[in-house]
């Protein structure tokens, strides 16, 4: 097809590299959107509307330029990496509609990731593997000890200051946590696109001396802060134990009752940190009602189907309380739209990228060590000068 400017036709790029390019995130569908289906169906689009929505899909508008040869070997290069990170044993995905989880993101945290391996003389991380062949008490005490978990504090505190200091904790410790959000520009917000997040689950980025945990948090509206509390803890079982092979169902009730094997030693260690076995004890042969649910997840932080289906586990109740007892589907409440409030932009970048790699972001900076345009793909994903200068004025530079 070939590129407009103005009323002339200045250069043909190649239909193939478009349809590739486009397809770079074939969850995200992004083919289908209307500019494009009119552009192969025209055979031309103007350079303008090819630039301007290159900026709102988040992607280097230059690759469509690029012929079939350097395409390929572009793309090559983000494969080989995807694979590297995340065959079966490294990936994990929640099973949402569709089964998808955001190739987008997964690229965003190698890149993340690959940069501090890149630059930085980091030493081999102790906790990675530390669980192997431990039995679960062990593991448990292990996590306790090695991130300074005190119990009884987290029982005093709300869900959301319970996740702040986990994340702390463990962040210490030399795991990055990044967490999905839909403030700052940080990911497009594009129509098809939101969907894919939606149904994309925390996930590990494995190494050996910094691993990636990955929490959607605001991108996924079912992820209430139980949840996450929960799934953070399980990926860091997984970095512990090893062992990446594993998915957490959206289904969480159903998939937890069938648990094997290693899955189920993962959520054992988690629920027998959240959910003291001391505290189960005391329920066996009592009575127990929704009220006596409620008052456990909100003095352990996980969610009621999640305190339900240990009990089950743990046979203090029977399949037939279970099913009385299990709260209904979660609906995530429709909020009445306002405008959002504007947040710093590096809050979100905070958030995001994690706060290990935040601030080595902004030591290279300052230090000038990185430059702009590395910067910017860093924390945006894609050149936003002005942002960019905000970000930097924000950041006392």
């Amino acid at each position: 097809m070939w590129v407009i400017i103005g009323q002339e036709k200045a250069v043909e790029i190649c239909n193939e590299v478009v349809q590739n390019v486009l397809n770079m995130y074939p969850e995200e569908e992004l083919i289908h959107r209307p500019i494009f289906e009119n552009a192969f169906n025209d055979d031309y689009i103007k350079y303008s509307s090819l630039v301007s929505e290159s900026d709102k899909m988040f992607i280097p508008w230059q690759m469509f330029f690029l012929d079939l040869k350097n395409y390929k070997n572009q793309i090559n290069q983000i494969e080989k990496l995807r694979k590297n990170k995340f065959s079966p044993k490294f990936f994990a995905k929640r099973r949402g509609v569709g089964k998808i989880t955001s190739k987008r993101i997964i690229d965003r945290m190698i890149r993340l990731q690959n940069f501090i391996i890149n630059n930085y003389n980091l030493s081999i991380n102790n906790f990675c593997g530390l669980l192997k062949g431990k039995t679960q008490s062990q593991s448990m005490k292990i996590i306790i000890d090695y991130f300074g978990i005190d119990i009884e504090e987290l029982s005093c505190r709300t869900k959301d200051s319970v996740l702040k200091l986990l994340i702390e904790k463990i962040e210490l410790k030399n795991i990055n946590i990044s967490r999905g959000v839909l403030k700052g520009g940080i990911l497009p917000e594009i129509v098809g696109v939101n969907k894919v997040y939606k149904n994309t689950s925390g996930f590990v980025v494995k190494d050996v001396r910094i691993p990636f945990i990955f929490l959607p948090d605001e991108i996924n509206p079912d992820e209430v802060v139980g949840r996450r509390i929960y799934t953070l803890i399980y990926l860091l079982a997984c970095i512990g134990l090893d062992d990446y092979n594993f998915y957490i169902e959206s289904e969480f009730k159903a998939s937890a009752l069938k648990m094997d094997g290693s899955e189920s030693k993962k959520h054992d260690i988690v629920t027998g940190i959240l959910l003291p076995h001391e505290e189960t004890e005391k329920l066996k042969y009592t009575d127990v009602t929704k009220t006596t649910i409620s008052y456990l997840a909100s003095k352990y932080k996980i969610t009621p189907t999640a305190i339900i289906t240990t009990l089950k586990k743990r046979e203090v109740i029977t399949q037939d309380e279970y099913n009385l007892l299990l709260p209904d589907p979660y609906k995530p409440q429709k909020k009445i739209s306002s405008p959002r409030k504007p947040s710093k932009i590096t809050t979100s970048v905070e958030k995001f990228c994690g706060k290990v790699v935040f601030n080595l972001i902004n030591t290279g900076i300052k230090s000038k060590s990185l430059n702009s345009i590395e910067a910017q793909y860093l924390i945006f994903g894609r050149v936003k000068k002005n942002k960019y200068k905000e970000y930097c004025r924000l950041i006392n530079i």
